[in-house]
């Protein structure tokens, strides 16, 4: 390859489920700087939502209809040998792990594989196989050319919890791409509030995301307090979740809205958006709400929060330490203004220009 032709950049992704690190990976791809990469597109199964995200000038390719990652790995190296990348790059662990073992039959392709996600909770969530991943985390991700990480804590992590040596790893903040957030909300925003005040939350029903316990602390707020709490999304947890608000006698006060294309709208709606998780990497809906104009009430164990948090205006996030503090911000929210769209409150190192521009560098800088 000479000095000044295209670097060919191939993105890898399981599925175009709608998930954060889906959403982070086309996002990076489609605002990958075109007069210097050429950016093609993997996904090893072709369910999910997020086929419309992709970038129009970008070639695509499934490799089956819903195969697993194992499954597909020879299907990938075939379509690899065809593609002949001068970088891979992938996110999540499993799909990391499959291009990582990819490695040495590319000898002149550079991999980068990011992990989003704090290693404890992964170490945590698969249980069995733990003894597993952790030999796959300390065999592979030094060998990879870079692994990027969105916050300082995960990169912590590896170094301390999974005893992975870190000198490769590079930290790349989410991007958020305000201007295409504001287009998708209209002026007046549509929503009207059910509530004098109006919480959003939004994410996988899972016990990872904390709902439940949101939900089993809601009957702490004043019963003089005139609230709402909207929760977006779907996952294994929803019928639980549905029949706990109706144990505690709050299906007045809350509902489920479901998967949404269009959660920005709910996020300018809110008053504030509630973040009650239990562990996160860096959690992009809460940039998202930020780039809404709607500032974020959330659990310390949120992954990154506390570093968004640190850049952000003063009370743009607030940082909870337990389910107390939490409701007590509740009942602190101040109401937003709903005559238009607030002003962004993303601190400008999110902004999906400066993040392109990071990316690219570390491209540009692998050899």
């Amino acid at each position: 390859m000479t000095e000044n032709a295209k670097r060919k950049v191939l993105f890898v992704l399981p599925a175009l489920t709608a998930g954060g690190a889906e959403r982070v990976l086309i996002t990076l791809m489609n605002n990958l700087d075109r007069e210097r990469f050429a950016p093609v597109f993997v996904t090893v199964s072709s369910q999910g939502r997020l086929r419309t995200l992709i970038g129009a000038d970008i070639p695509f390719y499934a490799l089956s209809e819903k195969d697993s990652v194992g499954k597909s790995l020879p299907r990938l190296y075939k379509k690899m040998k065809k593609i002949n990348p001068d970088i891979a790059v992938s996110t999540m662990a499993h799909m990391n792990f499959a291009l990582l073992l990819l490695k040495p039959f590319f000898p002149r392709t550079k991999f980068v594989v990011r992990e989003a996600i704090t290693p404890s909770f992964i170490l945590k969530e698969r249980g069995s196989a733990l003894p597993l991943i952790r030999i796959l985390y300390k065999w592979l991700y030094p060998k990879a050319d870079r692994v990027i990480s969105p916050a300082q804590a995960i990169v912590d992590e590896f170094l301390n919890i999974v005893g992975v040596k870190t000198g490769n790893f590079s930290i790349l903040p989410n991007p958020v791409d305000v201007n295409f957030i504001e287009s998708k909300i209209n002026e007046n925003i549509p929503l009207p509030k059910k509530a004098d005040i109006h919480f959003v939350s939004a994410g996988r029903l899972h016990y990872q995301k904390g709902f439940d316990r949101l939900i089993e602390n809601m009957p702490r707020l004043p019963k003089t307090m005139d609230w709402h709490l909207t929760i977006l999304g779907e996952g294994p947890e929803r019928k639980a979740l549905e029949a706990l608000v109706k144990k505690i006698d709050m299906t007045e006060r809350v509902s489920f809205a479901g998967y949404q294309e269009n959660p920005w709208q709910y996020y300018a709606s809110a008053d504030a958006f509630l973040l009650p998780s239990r562990s996160e990497g860096l959690p992009n809906v809460a940039l998202e709400s930020l780039a809404c104009g709607t500032p974020v009430i959330a659990t310390s164990e949120s992954g990154g929060i506390s570093e968004i948090s640190a850049l952000a205006a003063h009370g743009a996030v607030t940082v909870c330490p337990d389910m107390d503090d939490f409701i007590n911000a509740m009942k602190n929210a101040p109401q937003k203004k709903r005559e238009s769209l607030q002003p962004s409150l993303l601190p400008p190192v999110y902004a999906v220009e400066r993040v392109a521009m990071d990316f690219s560098d570390i491209l540009l800088k692998i050899r």
